[in-house]
C-alpha cells in the first residue's frame, strides 16, 4: 500500500489548520467589559457583601459577648447607687454573771440600735457616673466589632468574587492554549514547527491547570472566612458575574479624617476611656473624703430595788479621720487623671494611623481605578489584536513561536490585572468605609 507523499500530507495538515483554527484565538478569552448590565452587577455584588456582613453582625458570637458585657456592666451601675445597709442590734447588756434575770441589777437591761452609714455627698453620683461611662466605652467597643467584623466578611466576599474570576480566566486560556498546542503539532508534524514549541505550550497548559487547584484552595479558604463569621456551616455562597470597578471618593485623605474623628467608633472609645478617667479621678478625691455613721439606740430598763427602771435613749455619730488621705485617694486621682491623659494621647495617634493608611487606601483606590480602565479601554484591546495578528501570521509561517507565545502570555497577564484592579477598587472602598467608620 502506497503512503501519501510528504507534501500530498503537508497540504492536508494545513488546510486542517487552517479550517480548525480559523476563527480569532483571542475570541475565546475577551474580558468581560463594563457595561451597564455590569454595573447592575456590580450592585449586586454591593448588596450581597452588604447581606453578608449584617447576617455575620447579627449571628457572630463576638458580638453577642460584648451585649452580654454591656448587660453585666449596667448592673454594676445599679450596685454603685446601691447604700449601705441599715443595721439593728439587740443586746442585753451589764447583767450580773451570778442572776441573768432581768431586773436583778439597775444597770442591766434590753438595748435596742439602729445604726446606718452615710456616704459622703457625691460619692454615690461619681459611682454611678463611672458605671455609665463604662458601659458607653463599651458600646464603642461594640460599634468597632460590627464595623470590623462586617470589613472582614465584605473584604472576604470580593476576595471570592475575584478568585472565581480568575478561575473563568484560567478556564478560557487552557482552551486557547489547547487550540495553539493543536496548531503547533500539526506544524511540528509537517516540519514547520520544533519539538521545544510544542512542549512548551503543553507546559502552559499543565501549569494553568495547576493553577485551578490553587483557585479552588483559595475560594475553599475564603468560604470558609465567610461562613465562620455568620456563625454556620458550610454553605453555598453565590456571587454574580462580571463586576465593574468602583470610583473612588473626589475627597483628600485629610477630609476622610475628620469624619473619622466624628463617626470611628474605636476612636470614640478611646474618647470615653478619658472621659470616665477624668470621671473616676474626681471619684476618688471624693471616695477620701469621711463618710459618717449615725445611730439610734433605745434600752429597755426594768426596776430593781430602789430604781424605777426608766428607759433610755442614745444618738451617736462616728466620723473616721482621713490621715492617709494623700495616699490612698490623692494616689488614686492621680492614677485616674494619668490613665486619661494615656488615652487622649492613645487617640491622637490612633488618629494619625488613620490617616496614614486613608491616604494609602485612596491611592490604592485610585490608582486600581485607572489600571482598571486603562488596561479595559486600550491596553485589552491591543492585546487581542496582537494575539489575532500574531497567530495569523504564524499560521502563515510569517511570525514565530516565541512571537506567539508571549502574545498569549500577555492577553493572559492582562486578564487578570483588570480583574485584579477592579475588586481591588471594592476591596479598597471596603477598608476605607472600616477607617472612616461610615459607609462613603
Amino acid at each position: 500500500m502506497l503512503s501519501p507523499s510528504p507534501r500530498v500530507f503537508a497540504a492536508a495538515a494545513l488546510a486542517a489548520l487552517a479550517c480548525g483554527v480559523a476563527q480569532s484565538p483571542a475570541a475565546h478569552a475577551q474580558p468581560a467589559k463594563a457595561t451597564p448590565d455590569s454595573t447592575a452587577r456590580a450592585l449586586g455584588h454591593e448588596q450581597r457583601a452588604a447581606a453578608l456582613a449584617a447576617r455575620a453582625v447579627a449571628a457572630n458570637p463576638s458580638v453577642e459577648s460584648v451585649k452580654a458585657r454591656i448587660g453585666a456592666l449596667e448592673q454594676r451601675v445599679r450596685k454603685a447607687g446601691a447604700w449601705l445597709d441599715p443595721q439593728v442590734a439587740v443586746e442585753y447588756s451589764n447583767m450580773p454573771i451570778d442572776a441573768w434575770r432581768p431586773g436583778t441589777h439597775p444597770m442591766a437591761g434590753i438595748q435596742f440600735k439602729l445604726q446606718q452609714t452615710f456616704f459622703f455627698p457625691g460619692k454615690v453620683g461619681l459611682r454611678e457616673d463611672v458605671g455609665r461611662g463604662r458601659v458607653r466605652e463599651t458600646r464603642a467597643a461594640l460599634d468597632e466589632v460590627k464595623l470590623q467584623l462586617s470589613a472582614l466578611v465584605k473584604r472576604a466576599y470580593y476576595k471570592l468574587v475575584l478568585v472565581r474570576h480568575l478561575r473563568v480566566v484560567t478556564e478560557q486560556h487552557i482552551k486557547l492554549v489547547d487550540q495553539f498546542t493543536d496548531a503547533v503539532r500539526i506544524k511540528y508534524v509537517v516540519g514547520k514547527a520544533g519539538q521545544q514549541d510544542y512542549l512548551r505550550l503543553k507546559v502552559l497548559a499543565k501549569k494553568l491547570r495547576d493553577d485551578l487547584k490553587n483557585f479552588a484552595r483559595d475560594e475553599h479558604a475564603l468560604s470558609a472566612t465567610i461562613d465562620a463569621a455568620l456563625h454556620r456551616p458550610a454553605t453555598p455562597i453565590v456571587t454574580p458575574g462580571a463586576l465593574a470597578p468602583v470610583a473612588a471618593p473626589k475627597v483628600t485623605a485629610a477630609r476622610l479624617a475628620e469624619r473619622a474623628n466624628q463617626h470611628r467608633p474605636d476612636l470614640r472609645q478611646r474618647s470615653e476611656v478619658s472621659r470616665t478617667r477624668r470621671i473616676a479621678a474626681r471619684s476618688a478625691a471624693r471616695e477620701g473624703y469621711p463618710d459618717f455613721t449615725a445611730w439610734l439606740g433605745y434600752r429597755l430598763r426594768i426596776e430593781s430595788g430602789a430604781d424605777s427602771g426608766t428607759d433610755f435613749i442614745g444618738l451617736g455619730i462616728s466620723v473616721p479621720i482621713p490621715f492617709w488621705y494623700d495616699r490612698r485617694a490623692g494616689s488614686d486621682r492621680r492614677e485616674n487623671e494619668a490613665l486619661a491623659r494615656a488615652a487622649l494621647a492613645g487617640r491622637a495617634a490612633a488618629l494619625d494611623r488613620i490617616r496614614g493608611a486613608l491616604g494609602r487606601e485612596l491611592a490604592r483606590w485610585r490608582r486600581a481605578y485607572q489600571k482598571a480602565l486603562s488596561y479595559e479601554k486600550s491596553l485589552m484591546p491591543l492585546a487581542h489584536k496582537a494575539l489575532d495578528a500574531t497567530f495569523a501570521s504564524y499560521q502563515v509561517d510569517r511570525a514565530d513561536f516565541a512571537a506567539l507565545y508571549q502574545a498569549e502570555l500577555q492577553l493572559l497577564d492582562f486578564e487578570r490585572v483588570i480583574r485584579r484592579a477592579r475588586v481591588a477598587t471594592w476591596i479598597a472602598r471596603t477598608n476605607v468605609e472600616a477607617l472612616v467608620g461610615k459607609s462613603l
